[in-house]
């Protein structure tokens, strides 16, 4: 069969449908793009919305502080400082430290012979108590030749006496009436003769003082903190071979600020308790025996010592807290917190002008809202909110007056 003349083949029949489907299709991935794109765009706006809100929120609880950038004169609220009877605690942290230590040396040369089974690093020894002993046979020689000297010494001396009064007797028969000449009295070599007697006697001193330090013992109550010492070891004067810190002598140092220092005082004295960190134990009690002359220059701390009442248990280098309970402030005073601009700097209103004071922390109340201060001068009240950038001397309204809170609740050391 033939195709009519005009019509066209099969193949380019089939080739003209798929031409005409062709846009629908690029309509249809047109439009899921564009579905896509306004997804994207409405996650994104949605969470950029989302930040907005939270920021707000964020914003809207924090503590707004007044702005007087470019300000002469603002309004300010201002609280009167609530009064209470407070005695502070003072907590702070320190070192156990010796004041001295002793250096175990030995002043004469010779062999260990014997060491005590305490004269170890960590125990503990009384005073008076052996140490270590030197091979004493060659001090022990030393003494009976300084014994034998003397004796040689006294009979020379006998001796020389005896000769000189036989030259005396002599001296008065020849020349009845004349006095005796010393040379024929035998003065001369009798004074030599007592001085050598009397060298024998040091001799025999010294050989007796060396035989005395060839046992060595403790001085004082002491911990032994190092020992190097053994049997058959050769020692020598000066050496040294361990060492000790007397009982007496251990102590703790705390640092404090002055402001600390200064709630503290009277500070010589003042009892505290303390416990090695980490410890189970019961609070152990100690007293400020002295102050440290001077302070830190990088800290601008100074150092309390503290002698312990009981000194068992408590290692050279060991961590402490320590707690002080000062007197009671009758007129401690309460600021809310917001009314820092620094750990220890607040603004109060004075004659209608801002005005710093440097004021000392006791403690603190209502879950750390309130802070418990030292009495001081706060004016005609002190600004709840500090401004940003605030002036001293700075023009300012009180716009209100608020109190502090009332409730004393969790103080625990201090007292209305």
């Amino acid at each position: 069969m033939q195709n009519p003349p005009n019509s066209l083949p099969d193949t380019e029949h089939a080739s003209v449908e798929t031409d005409h489907y062709a846009p629908q299709s690029d309509r249809r991935t047109l439009v899921v793009g564009l579905a896509q794109l306004v997804f994207v765009i409405a996650v994104i706006a949605a969470a950029v919305g989302f930040s907005s809100a939270l920021k707000g929120k964020e914003t809207a609880n924090r503590p707004q502080l007044s702005d007087l950038r470019g300000a002469t004169e603002i309004a300010v609220r201002v609280t009167q400082p609530e009064r209470l009877s407070y005695a502070p605690r003072v907590q702070v942290n320190g070192t156990v430290q010796a004041s001295a230590e002793i250096s175990v040396s030995p002043q004469v040369t010779g062999e260990i012979k014997k060491v005590s089974n305490r004269f170890r690093a960590g125990s503990e020894i009384q005073r008076g108590e052996l140490l270590f002993e030197i091979d004493r046979a060659d001090f022990e020689l030393s003494v009976e030749r300084a014994e034998a000297e003397i004796a040689a010494a006294k009979s020379d001396l006998a001796q020389l006496r005896a000769e000189a009064q036989l030259a005396i007797q002599e001296w008065q028969e020849l020349y009845p009436g004349r006095e005796v000449n010393a040379l024929a009295a035998r003065e001369p070599q009798i004074a030599a003769a007592e001085a050598r007697v009397n060298s024998a006697v040091a001799n025999q001193r010294g050989a007796e003082l060396s035989l005395q330090r060839t046992r060595v013992y403790a001085p004082v109550d002491a911990r032994v903190i190092s020992s190097n010492l053994d049997i058959g070891q050769i020692v020598a004067p000066g050496q040294s071979v361990g060492r000790l810190v007397s009982l007496e002598s251990i102590e703790l140092v705390v640092p404090v600020s002055q402001a600390q220092q200064s709630v503290l005082e009277p500070i010589i004295g003042r009892m505290a308790d303390f416990k090695r960190r980490g410890a189970a134990a019961a609070p152990q009690a100690a007293a400020v025996v002295r102050v440290d002359a001077s302070l830190d220059s990088r800290t601008r701390l100074s150092n309390l010592f503290l002698r312990p009442e009981d000194q068992s248990g408590l290692r050279i280098g060991d961590f402490i807290d320590v707690t002080f309970t000062a007197d009671p402030i009758p007129e401690a005073m309460v600021v809310p917190t917001t009314s820092f601009t620094g750990q220890d700097q607040i603004w109060v209103v004075e004659d209608q002008k801002l005005s710093q004071r440097q004021i000392v922390r006791l403690g603190e109340q209502g879950n750390g809202q309130e802070v418990i201060v030292a009495p001081f001068d706060f004016g005609d009240g002190v600004v709840v909110l500090p401004p940003l950038e605030g002036k001293e001397g700075q023009q300012v309204t009180i716009r209100n007056e608020v109190r502090a809170s009332t409730s004393l609740g969790g103080l625990g050391d201090g007292s209305r």
